[in-house]
């Protein structure tokens, strides 16, 4: 996630962005909001951005995880990394922003755990801002471990009910 400006290098100024998610937990299957925008007091705009999920996990690190959904073509595009299909989000054009909002999915499985979001940010050629990072996010897999003991439940009752019907 390195843009290669030569002969430029990543700024060390403290940037004038944010990265924040909707939530501060997901669960597996699940959406969040992603949003990158400029800081409320300054002027700058950006003009490319490059945006990934990753997990906390040991190697995982430098893998992305989930994929970006519902993106708007003439605003973004969508890349593969790592053999993940829409696993990474990138500036459409060079047009000026100050903000983007993306719409991030969960992978199905939990085997991700914790996560955060890793984004890139080109001011210009000569200014970009690399590894600008969310905070973590916790992966609540409670909800599928609900639905569990409800469909346990349920098939419980109606073996009940079979059972009674032959007393």
């Amino acid at each position: 996630m390195m843009p290669v400006h030569p002969p430029f290098s990543p700024s060390t100024r403290d940037p004038p962005f944010t990265l924040s998610t909707s939530s501060a937990t997901y669960t597996p299957g699940g959406v969040i909001t992603v949003t990158v925008e400029v800081v409320k007091s300054s002027s700058t705009e950006f003009q490319g951005f490059l945006l990934q999920a990753r997990s906390r996990q040991g190697n995982a690190l430098l893998w992305p995880v989930g994929k970006f959904t519902n993106i708007d073509t003439s605003l973004f595009t969508a890349l593969t990394c790592q053999n993940m299909k829409n696993s990474t989000v990138s500036q459409a054009s060079a047009a000026k922003k100050k903000k983007v909002q993306l719409t991030w999915e969960a992978p199905r499985n939990s085997g991700s755990g914790d996560i955060y979001f890793s984004a890139t940010l080109v001011q210009d050629y000569t200014t970009f801002w690399v590894q600008l990072n969310s905070s973590s996010l916790r992966l609540d897999s409670s909800g599928n471990s609900a639905a569990g003991v409800i469909s346990s439940s349920a098939l419980l009752f109606i073996n009940l009910l079979s059972l009674s019907a032959y007393c």
